[in-house]
């Protein structure tokens, strides 16, 4: 079953599985891009609030300090509403714990989780900069792997690349979502 969600990337979510399945990760087979907004706080007080949370075993204040939105999503095994309902376990802290870093800092940023199984999401990916406030964040999911096992069987590969192309066919499909 391949899905749409009809959601504004939805055709962007699309391309960029079938863009990581010709680079030879066969089993990427779903990406959501997320929008993500800075609901308070600095980038000190994000990282304070995140670390003490780490520290004190509780729960990490994602939705205290950011706004997240779904804006698109593509799947060959589930619906967005089957991927929206378990988006609670499916985006792990190992991920999760990043999302400071992943609105504040520059692209290109790549995160992994290294023990996401099933359909929980292996990589959490930023290709460009912030626009207009937001960061949009790339998950994806491989049920059968996780992303750094292909980092680790992909020798040579050259990561820069890969990305330039993701964002080049990004860019190309949706103009109305300006990646400069």
């Amino acid at each position: 079953m391949k899905s749409l969600s009809f959601l504004p990337g939805d055709i962007i979510a699309e391309h960029i599985v079938e863009h990581f399945q010709k680079e030879g990760f066969s089993g990427i087979t779903e990406a959501m891009i997320i929008r993500v907004g800075l609901k308070q706080g600095s980038r000190g007080e994000v990282d304070a609030a995140f670390e003490e949370a780490l520290e004190s075993d509780r729960m990490l204040p994602v939705h205290e300090h950011f706004d997240l939105h779904p804006f698109g999503h593509y799947a060959e095994s589930r619906s967005f509403e089957e991927a929206r309902s378990a988006i609670q376990s499916d985006f792990g802290i190992s991920l999760r714990v990043d999302l400071p870093r992943l609105f504040f800092e520059p692209a290109p940023i790549i995160i992994d989780d290294a023990l996401a199984t099933g359909t929980r999401y292996d990589a959490m990916i930023k290709l460009c900069d912030n626009i207009d406030g937001f960061a949009y964040a790339i998950l994806l999911n491989d049920p059968d792997s996780s992303f750094i096992e292909y980092l680790g069987t992909h020798h040579g590969k050259d990561w820069d690349k890969l990305l330039d192309g993701i964002t080049t066919t990004a860019i190309a499909l949706a103009p109305e979502f300006t990646l400069n």
